[in-house]
């Protein structure tokens, strides 16, 4: 199982962020027909990367947002404010932990 602690612990300085001394953060892993990019921390993004996240996912192929191919009540391809629990149940509804790539 992929938790929040292994999200967190994962995570890289956002690069939207990085440079203006932004407090983004942003981890990225996945398999190799999908990707996650969960990133909060600061104001300009939708979650604050503690207890809340803004969560998108991409096919790997295509770079397309697939999103609300797995997430089909999401109004949006990136889904912001997500709770822990949430993001979670997310994850591993899509991935297994001995198929995961982490983007280092």
């Amino acid at each position: 199982m992929i938790t929040i602690d292994d999200i967190k612990k994962w995570a890289k300085p956002h690069p939207n962020t990085k440079f203006s001394g932004g407090t983004g953060k942003q981890t990225r892993f996945g398999n190799n027909k999908v990707e996650f990019s969960i990133v909060g921390g600061d104001t300009r993004l939708y979650g604050n990367f503690e207890n809340t996240f803004e969560v998108a996912i991409f096919d790997v192929e295509s770079r397309d947002f697939i999103t609300r191919f797995f997430y089909p009540e999401a109004s949006d391809d990136v889904i912001g404010w997500m709770s822990s629990e949430e993001v979670e149940k997310l994850v591993n509804s899509v991935i297994k932990r001995e198929d995961l790539s982490i983007e280092v």
